[in-house]
């Protein structure tokens, strides 16, 4: 009987041990989250998920709290009983409303990071200004805003083809706002002239491996417009009545064969063909 008394005696006094230390800890708890808290990040983009993720481990920790050394509070009588239980209250309204402000933070980061490639290009940082725009259309790929001044980018450093394909997303799959809708209808427009004018240029130097990459271009985006935006005829229209066009014609279709694009190939040939049967002759 008597070791018996002792065992529980024995338990007995680890358990108040163990309680007395988590009663001594829980200040210096409740000191640590805050202190997490103050240090999350609420503006900067590459920052406001993943601290929204600490956030969330945050919480945890304090429900595990909340379940297991609550109850026993009243039992740390060198503690305030309604002075613990307030900060504990202070502390939980801290983690509650940074929680709001991080996941509506958390949901708008493709427009933080439009936001900076835009303060970018005001210092004349295109490779920034370009670094935000990916990371902006990372958390959303169909942002309309980024993805009309990727294709601005894109075409100012002759990225035709990374520009068509970014205006035929903003035509797909992106919803434009009606006041938005002016900006990117301007810019279509300026996209097809620079890549008529292009070609026209490059055609006119003698350059037809660049010349097809252009027509190439050209091609996806009127294939991609809206109805009626583009006719068959914008190729012939570029070459017409210029010096050469016969040459030209036929110089590249060969390109175009010899890259295996039998289609646009065939198309040169055939106005090649025409163009001879007119017997038009360049000046």
């Amino acid at each position: 009987m008597r070791k018996l008394l002792l065992f529980i005696g024995l338990c007995c006094s680890g358990f108040t041990l163990r309680a007395q230390t988590a009663c001594d800890s829980i200040p210096a708890t409740f000191r640590h989250w805050e202190q997490q808290i103050e240090a999350l990040n609420y503006e900067d983009p590459e920052l406001i998920s993943l601290h929204y993720l600490f956030l969330q481990d945050i919480k945890r920790e304090m429900r595990y709290f909340q379940q297991r050394t609550l109850p026993i509070l009243q039992n740390c009588l060198q503690l305030d009983y309604y002075a613990t239980k307030a900060d504990w209250r202070k502390v939980q309204y801290k983690a509650d409303c940074a929680e709001q402000v991080l996941s509506a933070r958390k949901g708008i980061v493709d427009h933080l990071f439009l936001q900076r490639a835009l303060e970018e290009l005001a210092f004349r940082d295109t490779s920034n200004a370009l670094y935000n725009l990916d990371r902006a259309l990372q958390f959303n790929k169909y942002q309309p805003e980024a993805l009309l001044l990727k294709a601005r980018l894109m075409l100012a450093q002759k990225s035709y083809q990374e520009s068509v394909d970014l205006i035929h997303l903003l035509y797909t799959e992106a919803t434009i706002t009606d006041e938005m809708e002016k900006a990117v209808s301007d810019f279509t427009l300026e996209l097809y002239e620079e890549l008529y004018n292009m070609g026209d240029a490059l055609v006119k130097s003698n350059r037809s491996a660049e010349a097809l990459e252009v027509f190439l271009a050209l091609e996806q985006f009127c294939t991609n417009m809206p109805s009626g935006y583009c006719n068959d005829d914008y190729y012939r229209g570029i070459l017409r009545s210029r010096k050469g066009v016969y040459e030209s014609y036929l110089s590249i279709a060969r390109e175009a064969e010899r890259r295996h694009n039998y289609e646009m190939a065939r198309k040169f040939y055939q106005y090649a063909e025409e163009y001879r049967k007119k017997g038009e002759i360049a000046e």
